[in-house]
């Protein structure tokens, strides 16, 4: 009931706000989404101490479970066709309320609404669509994708990178609004105090050294390129990573099916991640984003992947924006972009 009255606070907050602002004003908004977080989040509070339910409640669900399933969050009405490419974002009525129930959702998760500068030119929101043609990125907008964490290559809120101190932690949340989904193409998410259910203790102890590799996925990889030439270190494999983080409240992931591997000849290493990804198998859970939903995943207890997509390219097809959430009260400033509100390094 917890999930079905946060739908209803953001949707009253985000549906008051554009009625009382012209869509210019309210488009404008977005380039500052920790103002506009601030904007709305009071009318949140209101509609939930109304119903006897605080900030609080909702961010203890938020951080206990891989996911929040936010169902009609924001009305869906005329759209223009799918886009073809990752950006921009359409500046429509519905993308505009689809992007600010995004920003005030994490907001009342305390965090900030954010962006890297290496993934997709900054850009803070981000369609997910079929591309066309038949290069790398082409391929994988179709096909089906395994469980992972995104930003794989960057530090866990509260740590270093392994050797550039200006890289940004990852995502806390990874936030995915329903524009259209006409297949009903399911969105996967694999709980991770199931999947390490399914280990042993030593296998979970495995994980927990610095004998992995990990490599920076592809649309990340595509921008460090671009923003630091072929030579980059951020470019590169990076070894004697550690994958399971054990803190106070329980184990957080960093982890991609297709960029880590293990770092040693080791055949508990090896055995550790063979089961880790099987047991994501079969501790999968599916979700259809319906137009006006928001997913919310956390990226630290929670993988997720996506069913198979194919289909047509633009038109009626499938289309869901994404962004980040982070909690950025610990940041340095060389870890931001001048300028930006919400960009961070690398």
């Amino acid at each position: 009931m917890i999930d079905a009255h946060f739908s209803r606070a953001i949707h009253g907050s985000v549906s008051r706000w554009m009625h009382d602002n012209p869509l210019e004003f309210c488009l404008s908004a977005l380039n500052n989404p920790v103002e506009l977080g601030a904007t709305l989040l009071p009318a949140i509070v209101t509609a939930l101490e109304d119903v006897n339910i605080s900030l609080y409640d909702v961010q203890r669900i938020a951080w206990s479970n891989p996911l929040i399933h936010l169902r009609a969050v924001f009305d869906v009405h005329e759209l223009p066709e799918t886009p073809t490419a990752f950006i921009p974002v359409p500046d429509v009525a519905t993308t505009v309320a689809a992007r600010a129930c995004a920003v005030a959702c994490l907001a009342a998760l305390n965090s900030d609404t954010i962006s890297y500068g290496s993934e997709n030119e900054g850009y803070l929101f981000v369609n997910l669509v079929v591309l066309p043609g038949d290069d790398d990125f082409a391929d994988k907008s179709k096909a089906d994708m395994r469980g992972h964490t995104d930003g794989v290559t960057f530090p866990l809120r509260g740590q270093l990178h392994e050797f550039d101190k200006r890289v940004a932690p990852s995502p806390d949340f990874v936030c995915l609004s329903g524009l259209r989904n006409p297949d009903e193409i399911i969105t996967t998410v694999m709980p991770l105090s199931a999947v390490l259910q399914q280990l042993t203790c030593d296998e979970i102890t495995e994980l927990t050294k610095p004998q992995y590799v990990i490599r920076p996925q592809k649309t990340f990889k595509r921008g460090l390129r671009t923003l630091f030439g072929k030579d980059s270190p951020l470019l590169d494999a990076m070894a004697g990573i550690q994958l399971l983080f054990e803190g106070d409240d329980g184990y957080w992931i960093r982890y991609s099916h297709s960029a880590g591997d293990a770092d040693y000849d080791s055949k508990l290493a090896s055995q550790a991640i063979k089961r880790f990804e099987q047991a994501c198998l079969e501790c999968s859970t599916s979700v259809v984003i319906e137009p006006g939903d928001l997913l919310v995943v956390n990226n630290r207890v929670g993988l997720h992947g996506r069913g198979m997509v194919g289909g047509e390219v633009g038109g009626n097809s499938r289309w869901l924006l994404r962004t980040y959430g982070l909690d950025t009260q610990g940041l340095t400033p060389e870890q931001r972009y001048d300028g930006s509100a919400f960009k961070l390094f690398p």
